[in-house]
């Protein structure tokens, strides 16, 4: 069964880089004002200069460079002299030895667009569900304008009714820069049940993601 939010685009293929990509995923907790654990660790990637906190139970399942860019024939991208088009993804999971819907799965990413694609640059294709038509199987339970700085977007949550019948929740955070050049995912994803009981973890991943100048 696929975990409701651990895909970002369709057709995503992998492959290996040799150009390491810096993910520090902290030994300990950070200490929190100097009165002890804070419960958190952070997911870095210095590369790209993003970071956002998970709790120190949960881990990072894989990380690094993915293939795959947003392009107007959704196939290679077209290189162009100084620039690197491929994304990066850690992905992330409260249980990743249990593939189970009744814990938090997610990732976060930072994806370049090619230049032929920013002027029709569409954040709500970043979404796994249909904003305008979303209906009868899915519900929108939240959408917020997020914004900061040079960095803005959307965060949507929403219930979907699976196959076998079981109700899950997704929340996306999808940003980009003023010039449509890169986009920020962080997603999540557990049934209803496991969303409800998690909801103040999910909020502070949300809310710790940051773009650095």
């Amino acid at each position: 069964m696929i975990r409701p939010a651990m895909g970002l685009n369709r057709g995503m293929r992998l492959r290996s880089r040799a150009r390491a990509v810096v993910l520090v995923l902290a030994a300990t907790a950070i200490l929190a004002a100097g009165c002890g654990r804070s419960g958190y660790d952070y997911v870095e990637n210095d590369d790209e200069t993003v970071f956002l906190k998970i709790p120190e139970d949960w881990q990072v399942v894989s990380e690094g460079n993915v293939d795959f860019a947003i392009t107007p024939d959704g196939n290679y991208p077209q290189i162009l002299p100084g620039e690197d088009v491929l994304a990066w993804r850690a992905q992330f999971d409260a249980a990743p030895d249990t593939n189970s819907l009744d814990y938090v799965a997610g990732f976060v990413e930072v994806q370049p667009v090619d230049r032929r694609m920013r002027s029709q640059l569409n954040l709500a294709e970043f979404f796994p569900i249909d904003l305008e038509s979303a209906a009868g199987e899915i519900e929108v339970v939240r959408h917020d304008l997020v914004s900061a700085g040079d960095i803005s977007g959307h965060r949507i949550a929403w219930k979907q009714l699976t196959p076998d019948g079981r109700t899950i929740m997704g929340d996306r955070l999808v940003l980009t820069n003023s010039l449509n050049s890169v986009v920020y995912t962080v997603g999540l994803g557990c049934t209803v049940g496991c969303y409800n009981a998690n909801a103040t973890a999910i909020d502070e991943v949300m809310r710790t993601f940051t773009v650095e100048d």
